[in-house]
């Protein structure tokens, strides 16, 4: 199979430097440390720190190993299950996956948010939004959902988020997932941005679109 490269536009095609910064390892240890973080909006992002400090302190009171190892391992953990890990291992030479299964599990995340009542509004954004499927192995399901204003979704919606991605990891599936705080993120969008509605409980994304 063909790796899946990404571009960039600070550097020229097929140079040392594109060959370092496509290279396998460089991507698994950048995103190992940094674990899709940049993407988060404040409501995610905090969840996950909490989660994380928490886990790890637990963990080393537990243990007899030092502060550093049990951030390491703690934040493997994270990466592995609470994270993008299918969604790296498109870039290794040895990814493959099975097409069929991957839309069908496209479904069963599908239904499962239409499922949580805890969430009003969800899109999938990407080539996926226009073609409603999953075209190619390499290719990923770009979710995003929404949070509600207050504390008990703030917990079940993060919770519900950790869910789906260890759901993912179970089934292979490369799920690139993110919870935004509010629909004002859609003033970041690109007007050539393809976006799939899946959810709109109250029709807050169309009237907020139509604005």
């Amino acid at each position: 199979m063909k790796i899946y490269k990404r571009k960039f536009k600070f550097i020229k095609r097929n140079t040392l430097l594109d060959t370092l910064f496509n290279s396998f390892i460089f991507i698994l240890l950048v995103n190992w440390f940094f674990q899709g973080i940049r993407g988060m909006q404040l409501k995610e992002l905090s969840f996950r720190i909490i989660t994380e400090i928490l886990l790890i302190s637990i963990f080393f009171s537990l243990t007899s190993l030092n502060l550093l190892l049990c951030i390491i391992i703690i934040h493997t953990f994270f990466w592995v299950f609470l994270c993008q890990f299918w969604l790296i291992n498109r870039y290794s030479l040895n990814y493959t996956n099975d097409l069929n299964k991957m839309n069908y599990t496209y479904k069963k995340v599908v239904n499962k948010i239409l499922n949580f009542k805890d969430i009003k509004e969800a899109i999938v954004i990407g080539s996926t939004s226009s073609e409603k499927k999953i075209i190619k192995i390499n290719s990923d399901l770009d979710l995003r959902i929404f949070f509600d204003n207050n504390f008990k979704n703030y917990l079940s919606t993060n919770f519900f988020l950790y869910y789906l991605r260890i759901y993912s990891f179970i089934k292979k599936f490369p799920l690139d997932i993110y919870c935004y705080d509010d629909l004002r993120v859609f003033n970041t969008f690109s007007k050539k941005d393809k976006i799939l509605i899946i959810k709109d409980t109250n029709k807050a994304i169309n009237k907020y679109l139509k604005k």
